[in-house]
C-alpha cells in the first residue's frame, strides 16, 4: 500500500510540477502545442467566430479554422509524446528520434488504432445502456494498450503485448489515471475561454485567446508528463537511456 501512495504521490508531482517545468527547461515542447493553437485562434477571430454564440456555432466546421485545426491536433500530439520522452527517461535528449523503439512504436499504433476503430464500430451498432456497459467492459479490456504504445515511445524495448497484459495493469491504470486528471480539467477551462470570448470586445478576445493558447501547450505538458509518470509507476528516470534507447530504470526489465 505504501508503494502504491509514493507511486500515486511521485506520478502528481511528475505530471504538474514537472509538467509546468518544461516551461522552463524545454520551452519548445509546450510552444509545439501553443503556436498551432495560436494561429487557429487567429483564422478564427478573422472568421468572425466570437462574434456571438450563433456565430461561433455556424462557423465552427468552417473548412478554413479545419485547416489549421488539423495542424492544431498534430501540434498537441507531438508536445503530449515529447513531454512524455522528457520525463521518461530521454530528458537529455528527447528531440532524438533514434532512441524510440520504432518497430513495436509502429505496431503499437497500429494495434491501437484497430482497437480504436473496432470501439467506434461498437458505438455505430449499440445503444442504450448496453452500449454503455460494452464502453466501459472494453475500455477495461483495452487498457493496457496505453503501456504498449507509451513504453516504445519512451525507447523501452522491453514492452510487449504481452508484457503490457501479464504485469502492465497497475502502470496503466496510473499513466490513465494521470493522463486524465491532467486532460479533464484543463479541456473544461479551455472551453470556458472560449465562451467567455463571445461577444467580447476585440481587446479581450485577443487576451482570452492568448492566454487559452498558453493553456494548451500547459495541458499538453501535463498529459505527457503524466503518461511517463504512470508509466514508470510515479518514479520516472532522472537521466536518458543507454545507446540501444533503453530507459536506465529497474522497471525496464522488470
Amino acid at each position: 500500500m505504501n508503494a502504491v501512495i509514493r507511486a500515486i504521490g511521485g506520478g502528481l508531482r511528475t505530471t504538474f510540477i514537472g509538467g509546468a517545468s518544461l516551461f522552463r527547461f524545454a520551452p519548445i515542447i509546450p510552444l509545439l502545442a501553443i503556436v498551432p493553437e495560436f494561429v487557429q485562434h487567429i483564422a478564427e477571430i478573422k472568421l468572425g467566430m466570437f462574434a456571438s454564440k450563433d456565430a461561433f456555432n455556424a462557423l465552427a466546421m468552417d473548412p478554413t479554422r479545419w485547416a489549421f485545426g488539423y495542424a492544431k491536433l498534430t501540434g498537441l500530439a507531438l508536445a503530449i509524446f515529447a513531454a512524455a520522452r522528457f520525463h521518461g527517461g530521454a530528458r537529455h535528449r528527447w528531440w532524438d528520434l533514434r532512441t524510440i523503439a520504432w518497430g513495436p512504436f509502429l505496431i503499437a499504433i497500429g494495434v491501437n488504432a484497430v482497437v480504436t476503430a473496432i470501439g467506434y464500430a461498437l458505438g455505430q451498432v449499440l445503444s442504450g445502456t448496453t452500449l454503455q456497459v460494452v464502453t466501459v467492459l472494453y475500455q477495461i479490456a483495452t487498457l493496457p494498450m496505453l503501456i504498449f504504445l507509451v513504453g516504445p515511445l519512451l525507447g523501452d524495448r522491453s514492452m510487449t503485448l504481452r508484457r503490457a497484459y501479464t504485469s502492465g495493469w497497475l502502470r496503466a491504470l496510473l499513466a490513465g489515471a494521470l493522463f486524465m486528471l491532467a486532460a479533464l480539467p484543463a479541456q473544461q477551462l479551455h472551453q470556458l475561454d472560449h465562451t467567455l470570448a463571445m461577444g467580447q470586445p476585440s481587446a479581450v478576445v485577443w487576451g482570452l485567446m492568448t492566454w487559452d493558447s498558453l493553456l494548451v501547450g500547459l495541458m499538453a505538458c501535463w498529459m505527457g508528463s503524466g503518461l511517463a509518470a504512470g508509466y514508470w509507476l510515479g518514479r520516472p528516470p532522472a537521466t536518458g537511456g543507454d545507446r540501444s534507447g533503453t530507459p536506465i530504470h529497474p522497471a525496464s526489465t522488470a
